[in-house]
């Protein structure tokens, strides 16, 4: 039992040296203090640290800004372009596009995305577009070529492709960028500047023409009224009344003629100034045809050929008189010229609905087939002797369609070589 008692007591002796000893290892690992300066000096530092960032920040912040304004005015450009747009990729697939391309097009640009834009080229160029791609992806420099695309509405289109592929894009994708420059009313004017080339050359064509038949021409009757003038003025008192009937009656010929042939270059030229004005009346054309054959009578006479009027008196029309009057003179005329001796010219018309057909036929030698083409036409100017040798400028006929077009008719020829021709064109009735 006393040994016992003494246990406890050896055990609180240990118990008080282990305290002891923990107390003073909690002595040892306690922390130096650090440097109030050092901690001052880091502080600072972090505290300079936080002043660059928040100035980086608001310079990073500026930018983007600055990046977002450009990027809006890049894309207010792009889309409000007048010129037409595509961002395409090497197959020709449409990635972006702007709103003047879309509105050329007429479809919605959300729809032209992803199209490829060779189905709106002509089917006649795909392969010149196949081509102008390939090059704008095989060298970096700006490239173009001419062709014709068409829009959803079968609009055809001339335009100019240029196309320079994105060398400093972000994307792995190769793009290019492709404007369309239109050309169609550029097209338009120069073909038309092309078609008036060719009429003012086909109009110095016709003047030529003209030049030659009026030097030949003219040349003629001035010598027959020369030969003419010269007799009477010298031998007026040597010769007969019978020969002064002759050669007053020839003179009198010659200048109706040439009255004639002066009557339609003036017409011609007046014509070819659009200077020529058009009076449309109601008129009778019985009197306008017999006023025509009245005139024609003395030159009909010397080949013995009967002029006959078979227009019912009663017929009106509406037409120009002047050109009316001058297309049954030319016809008449020109029957006459190609008409035997002996032979007849009769005028006659016949009411068709709302037009009377006028016809005046000869009892002449006919047209060849070949030549009936050319009989109205300033550019073919076509001209052979009558019967009795009677020459002709061959303006008469092509002033003859001129008139009668201008009145709303037509005008044209049935003829049998040996048999005649039958001269017809049409004029509106009298309202």
């Amino acid at each position: 039992m006393k040994r016992t008692n003494k246990e406890p007591a050896k055990t609180d002796t240990t118990k008080t040296k282990k305290k002891t000893k923990k107390k003073t290892n909690l002595k040892s690992e306690k922390p130096a203090v650090e440097n109030f300066e050092d901690v001052q000096r880091l502080v600072h530092l972090l505290q300079v640290h936080q002043v660059e960032l928040e100035h980086q920040n608001e310079e990073l912040r500026i930018t983007q800004e600055e990046l977002e304004v450009s990027r809006n005015k890049y894309v207010n450009l792009f889309d409000f372009s007048p010129v037409p747009y595509f961002t395409l990729n090497a197959d020709g697939i449409i990635k972006e596009v702007n709103l003047r391309a879309s509105k050329m097009f007429e479809i919605d640009r959300n729809k032209l995305i992803g199209k490829n834009l060779i189905s709106f080229i002509h089917v006649d160029e795909k392969d010149v577009f196949n081509s102008f791609i390939k090059t704008v992806f095989a060298y970096p420099a700006k490239h173009s070529c001419e062709l014709k695309i068409i829009n959803k509405n079968k609009r055809v289109f001339y335009v100019l492709l240029e196309g320079l592929k994105f060398d400093d894009t972000l994307e792995s994708i190769n793009q290019c960028q492709i404007a369309l420059i239109d050309l169609t009313e550029y097209k338009r004017v120069e073909d038309s500047l092309i078609g008036i080339n060719e009429e003012l050359k086909l109009l110095n064509d016709t003047k030529d023409k003209f030049f030659s038949i009026i030097a030949h021409d003219l040349r003629s009757p001035f010598q027959s009224l020369l030969s003419y003038s010269e007799l009477l003025a010298t031998e007026i008192e040597t010769l007969s009344h019978e020969e002064l009937l002759l050669y007053s009656k020839g003179l009198h010929n010659n200048l109706n003629n040439f009255y004639m042939l002066l009557e339609n270059l003036l017409n011609w030229s007046i014509m070819q100034r659009n200077m020529l004005e058009y009076k449309p009346e109601n008129l009778n054309l019985y009197e306008i045809v017999d006023k025509a054959i009245v005139t024609s009578n003395q030159i009909a006479g010397k080949k013995n050929i009967s002029l006959s009027n078979k227009v019912n008196t009663g017929t009106l029309v509406y037409a120009d008189a002047d050109m009316l009057s001058s297309v049954l003179q030319n016809l008449i005329i020109n029957a006459i010229k190609f008409t035997q001796i002996n032979g007849n010219v009769i005028v006659s018309s016949i009411d068709n609905d709302s037009i009377v057909e006028v016809s005046v036929q000869d009892t002449g030698i006919g047209i060849e087939p070949a030549n009936s083409s050319k009989l109205f036409n300033f550019n073919t100017i076509f001209t052979t002797n009558g019967t009795a040798g009677e020459k002709g400028t061959g303006l008469g006929l092509p002033l003859c369609k001129e008139f009668v077009e201008r009145n709303e008719g037509k005008i044209w020829v049935e003829s049998e070589l040996g048999k005649g021709s039958k001269f017809k064109f049409t004029l509106r009735k009298a309202i």
